[in-house]
């Protein structure tokens, strides 16, 4: 081939790889970052990379600490954030997570990256999120982002801690999750879904009166079977808060209430009851008759009478854990108060459940006599860890966390619940609640269920997530909890349009 020839074919390769690509664009992500290499996370193939944002760099991200009481938080900003302080900004840049670990432990602790992106976001871009760091081993932290559309914290990633470093990893778009050149991501401790079933139950019964009245075959229905699975569900104890009737002078009820409540003594399942203001009747003397002190002082679980079993006290162990579960009838008086008291003291060991009718309203706050009860009973005895109440209709649960000795960290939490469901059909459609006990997570699962209608939940679940079903922890020695972090970034990539591609940036 001569020169000219020669030449010719070098100009028309050298146009061809030019124009080509002009035309037929790459469809291939194109990363400018350093060490791009390293990077594992990836785009779709049709996007590519222009910003980096590092949590070494405070001028494009906020670090901010706190633990909440839920996982994820339910609000943008939760109470308590704080920002890093100096010192643990600098330990990002060190790598060195063990410099801004935050613990907790009644609350699950978190990490929070807000991150401040270039003006040029579109809809259309894909942020890439990567986070490393460490949390005590066994323990599921997940990384959620704020969705706009949904107004909550969405989940991206999630992995079980090991004893070593770990990566979580995830994308989202623009649309869903940036306003106002921002995005907002949190890594937190969370719980880990039980790799068995529970141990054993509790049963919690309350507002029976319109069965014992109008439907006692729901009654019936619900006592046998609870009877029934016993061992199905291993059921240790059965909890009836008040209003066990509904006229409290109509002896027919009180005979009612007594044979299906029978049907707990014959399968020999521990119970105890309190009366509610509509058992009162004439001086509480049909209760005292049915379900007074007789009734009960010969079982071996029960503790001690007051007032003939208008108040009393059951002593439960199950699988080594000790419990004492006080009850007390309605209209509570400084009287009652200090013997509750007594009886919490002497038990200081065990772990307590109050057994009241009336103290939660449906509104979530404690009504007075609630609220005198729980400043001279509970606040003032460490063993009280929860608080059964009915009489009002509805389904509502508190939880107050308390600093025993003052020094600034809670040590206990106290879960208080209201479950009544006697304004449902057929007064109340034979709704009860099951306390599922876990040891291997220190939890007990609450959830509703009617025996009657062979149904969970009367409230529906997705309307209201956390009325029928939630999860308490009331172990004393609670599962310590952490997080923290070695580094966090965000990788913006923006889709091919042919048009010249933008050389990406480190911040």
């Amino acid at each position: 081939m001569d020169n000219k020839k020669l030449r010719k074919t070098v100009l028309l390769l050298f146009w061809f790889t030019i124009l080509v690509p002009m035309i037929f664009p790459s469809t291939k992500a194109v990363s400018h970052s350093v060490n791009s290499s390293k990077i594992k996370y990836s785009a779709a193939q049709s996007y590519y990379h222009t910003h980096r944002y590092l949590s070494t760099n405070k001028k494009h991200m906020k670090i901010s600490e706190n633990a909440t009481k839920t996982e994820p938080p339910k609000k943008f900003n939760p109470l308590g954030e704080i920002e890093f302080s100096k010192e643990k900004y600098h330990s990002l840049l060190q790598k060195n997570s063990e410099e801004n670990e935050t613990h907790a432990v009644s609350k699950f602790p978190y990490h929070r990256f807000d991150v401040r992106v270039e003006a040029d976001i579109q809809p259309s871009d894909m942020l890439s999120l990567h986070w490393e760091g460490k949390s005590l081993s066994g323990r599921q932290v997940t990384m959620y982002a704020w969705n706009l559309n949904e107004d909550k914290w969405v989940a991206v990633d999630q992995k079980v801690a090991g004893e070593t470093k770990f990566e979580l990893n995830g994308t989202i778009t623009a649309d869903q999750y940036v306003e106002n050149n921002k995005v907002s991501v949190i890594v937190q401790d969370q719980v880990l879904p039980s790799s068995k079933g529970y141990d054993y139950s509790f049963v919690w019964m309350t507002d029976t009166q319109y069965y014992a009245q109008d439907h006692p075959a729901i009654f019936k229905s619900i006592t046998e079977w609870i009877a029934q699975n016993k061992d199905v569900m291993n059921i240790k104890y059965i909890f009836h808060s008040g209003d066990i009737v509904n006229k409290g002078k109509e002896e027919q009820q009180w005979s009612r209430a007594s044979a299906h409540m029978n049907t707990l003594d014959v399968a020999k399942i521990p119970y105890g009851v309190l009366p509610g203001n509509h058992d009162e009747g004439d001086h509480l003397a049909y209760y005292t008759q049915y379900f007074g002190k007789s009734r009960f002082q010969n079982k071996d679980y029960y503790g001690g009478s007051y007032e003939n079993n208008r108040g009393h006290y059951d002593l439960i162990s199950v699988d080594g854990k000790d419990y004492v579960f006080v009850y007390m009838g309605w209209d509570v008086e400084d009287k009652d108060i200090e013997w509750m008291n007594d009886v919490l003291q002497q038990y200081s060991d065990r772990t307590a459940i109050l057994s009241l009718h009336s103290y939660l309203e449906k509104n979530g706050k404690r009504n007075r006599e609630g609220n005198k009860i729980y400043e001279k009973v509970v606040m003032t005895n460490k063993n009280v860890v929860a608080v059964l109440s009915g009489h009002y209709h509805g389904s509502k649960h508190r939880v107050d966390e308390i600093d025993d000795n003052q020094d600034g960290i809670v040590d206990r939490t106290v879960y208080q619940l209201l479950a009544d469901y006697q304004k449902a059909p057929n007064g109340g459609n034979g709704f009860i609640r099951l306390l599922h006990f876990d040891k291997e997570t220190n939890t007990i699962d609450v959830q509703t269920y009617s025996p009657y209608v062979n149904q969970y939940s009367y409230y529906d679940p997705i309307k209201h997530p956390d009325k029928d079903q939630f999860t308490m922890n009331i172990d004393l020695q609670q599962a310590k909890k952490m997080i923290s972090t070695t580094l966090f970034e965000v990788n913006v990539y923006k889709k091919i349009d042919g048009f010249k591609v933008a050389e990406s940036a480190a911040y």
